[in-house]
């Protein structure tokens, strides 16, 4: 009766009406976001406004969208038109962040799945004589999330490749620094070319320095993280354990006509080599 003479609401029927729990109406309470209309000086009851449980029951549903509060708070001051457009860009925001993070399980689910194959040891190390090669090259600053921009840069090098009497060599990602979640590289992609073939005025060569390196062959089932960082620290260790040194950045070279996406396990994917001096 006292709650229809006032036209508030206890706490406990504000919390059935909008589906929010009395501890979560006290935690809104502390941070700001949704304030009770009275609080009785004496008792400290606390006692909302019928009008108030639309923004509780819309709270109740951004929560379900695991919606930080202060993003809610942005959302409930907003309004309108202007409201909508915020949780448009947080969901666009989720979907992008879904869709990287599905990208990464399903590159784990195949890297596990070939880790039967993985051999008892170490990895076997080959070396091999490389001469100076003229290269199509782009370079750019990425982090582990942005590696797929290699397969894009590789397929651009290679049709220009193709314009010019085609590739004369199998193309390579250099990596000249680290690259992870915080490291972004740098990261180059090169395609070899036949000398004189294209303008360097037009695009972007380089000459690649003759060197000897050794490198590994990967399998599919190495070819993802964290299988294919234990490939480059055995070919380092290789180089230490003969009183050698890196001369140059390590690389990954794709002579071999594997899908990078389907096929079996054990199919060759490319070399990791580490040039030494």
């Amino acid at each position: 009766m006292a709650e229809r003479l006032s036209g508030l609401l206890t706490t406990g029927e504000f919390a059935r009406r909008s589906r929010l729990s009395v501890k979560a109406l006290r935690l809104y309470d502390r941070s700001g976001l949704l304030r009770p209309a009275e609080v009785h000086p004496g008792t400290g009851y606390r006692r909302y406004a019928e009008h108030q449980l639309y923004a509780a029951r819309l709270i109740v549903l951004l929560r379900r969208l695991d919606m930080p509060l202060t993003q809610i708070a942005a959302i409930l001051d907003a309004g309108g038109a202007d409201a909508g457009a915020r949780l448009a860009r947080y969901w666009t925001d989720v979907e992008r962040r879904l869709a990287a993070q599905r990208d990464l399980a399903d590159r784990l689910v195949r890297s596990l799945a070939g880790e039967a194959v993985a051999p008892a040891g170490d990895w076997p190390v080959a070396t091999r004589e490389v001469p100076e090669q003229l290269v199509l090259t782009e370079q750019r600053y990425v982090t582990s999330a942005g590696l797929g921009w290699t397969r894009e840069a590789a397929a651009r090098l290679t049709e220009v490749a193709r314009r010019h009497g085609g590739p004369a060599g199998p193309r390579f990602v250099v990596f000249h620094g680290e690259v992870g979640e915080d490291g972004d590289g740098p990261v180059e992609v090169c395609v070899p070319v036949p000398a004189g073939a294209v303008d360097p005025a037009t695009v972007a060569v380089r000459r690649e320095p003759a060197h000897r390196e050794a490198y590994i062959p990967v399998i599919r089932g190495h070819f993802e993280a964290p299988q294919i960082l234990s490939v480059y620290d055995a070919a380092r260790r290789w180089v230490r354990a003969r009183g050698m040194t890196v001369a140059a950045p390590p690389r990954e070279v794709y002579a071999y006509p594997a899908d990078l996406d389907h096929g079996a396990p054990d199919d060759l994917m490319c070399d990791v080599a580490v040039p030494y001096a």
